[in-house]
């Protein structure tokens, strides 16, 4: 089968939408599927190497060595039209949307909802949902994303698809309870990661036994947090930066809790936490995660996110070796469901179904019956960019 898929942002950059996009494409190409990688732009083919850390290389077609906006993206996207129609695809899985008309089973995979406040709200609720009831298919990737897209779209239930985002397990090894670092990793920088509110939390835990590790560029307000600590243990905290994918996959698997005090408008699903889940590492969460993701008491602990709740948590998972057993075996229970492969397969039997609907795969003339898939944006500051 000929798989194309897309996303209208950068490759280059390690957040939930790619890690999802290349974990995905590395099982269907494992699975003897033709897949090729369409998106707005690459800058460096070496930083997506670096960051992401792809197992197999990728056939990607990258439309501009830079972002796109405006008028140049709408050129570049009716490029890649012809790029698309080429491969004569079976199935096209779009990770945002995408205004084309293309050939084959068309899947929109809706990470997130774009934002729903501003002037110009209201133009993107009409556009999605004038999007995605003209795909084939609709795939959420939590329930509670599925449930909130029914209100959204007005679209019945059943019309929706749940499909998790997925990771390659294989590359994730925990340790057991004795190999671990006495210590806690938060990864992810952006605002609605919080880093603050898991540093404040380690400055109340107040244990010179215990370390900090955080991935993610070095903001102005994650140094002010770190600076905020008291002496004794400002110097347990490591601020990583931007850590390439190997150095950030062996952290999950070294410390012994991962941090998330996120906040979501909507729990979604963060690429982030699974790779915590695929390592076996215990979980101290907020509200906002998913419960696909987090369940309190079976892969982790769902806590407030101010410092003495989270430090509360935070020693339970360090302190408690029965706790921190019974967590991970969860989380490694838990880690099946987000497996490469497992994932793919789903994928695949859509397309299988629209072929036994009544759709010629791959022929859809010159692609003028084919889909039209909206401009929708997600929210810079949802959990896609996790």
């Amino acid at each position: 089968m000929r798989i194309v898929l897309t996303r209208r942002e950068a490759l280059d950059c390690p957040d939930g939408v790619n890690i999802f996009i290349v974990s995905l494409a590395q099982a269907l190409s494992d699975l003897d599927h033709e897949v090729t990688i369409v998106v707005g732009s690459l800058q460096s083919r070496e930083e997506y190497r670096r960051l992401l850390g792809p197992r197999l290389d990728l056939p990607i077609v990258a439309l501009s060595p830079t972002p796109l906006t405006g008028l140049a993206s709408a050129a570049a996207w009716l490029r890649a039209k012809r790029i698309i129609d080429r491969i004569r695809p079976d199935l096209v899985v779009h990770s945002e949307a995408v205004p084309l008309p293309l050939r084959g089973t068309i899947v929109q995979v809706v990470h997130d909802l774009e934002p729903r406040s501003g002037r110009l709200a209201p133009l993107w609720r009409s556009i999605r949902r004038f999007s995605t009831k003209r795909c084939d298919y609709v795939v959420a990737t939590t329930t509670e994303l599925r449930d909130e897209l029914v209100r959204d779209l007005d679209m019945p239930r059943h019309k929706l698809a749940v499909i998790p985002k997925c990771i390659e397990l294989q590359a994730y090894h925990g340790g057991n309870l004795a190999a671990r670092e006495r210590a806690i990793l938060h990864s992810g920088t952006p605002p609605y990661k919080d880093p603050a509110a898991t540093i404040r939390a380690f400055g109340v835990l107040d244990d010179p036994s215990v370390a900090l590790y955080v991935a993610g560029d070095i903001t102005r307000q994650t140094q002010a947090a770190v600076d905020a600590l008291p002496d004794r243990i400002r110097g347990r905290v490591i601020l990583l930066g931007s850590a390439d994918g190997q150095t950030v996959r062996m952290l999950h698997g070294q410390v012994r809790v991962a941090a998330f005090p996120t906040r979501y408008a909507i729990p979604v699903a963060s690429a982030t936490v699974m790779e915590a889940i695929a390592s076996g590492t215990p979980i101290v969460g907020s509200s906002r995660l998913s419960r696909d993701v987090l369940m309190n008491g079976v892969n982790g602990l769902v806590s407030d996110t101010n410092p003495d709740a989270m430090a509360i948590a935070l020693g339970s998972i360090l302190n408690d070796d029965a706790l921190w057993l019974r967590l991970s075996a969860g989380a490694r229970r838990m880690a099946r469901q987000f497996d490469g492969f497992r994932v793919a397969r789903q994928y695949i039997e859509l397309a299988s179904r629209g072929a036994r609907s009544g759709y010629q795969l791959g022929d859809r003339g010159n692609g003028s019956g084919g889909h039209l898939v909206g401009l929708g944006r997600e929210n810079p500051h949802s959990p896609s960019n996790a």
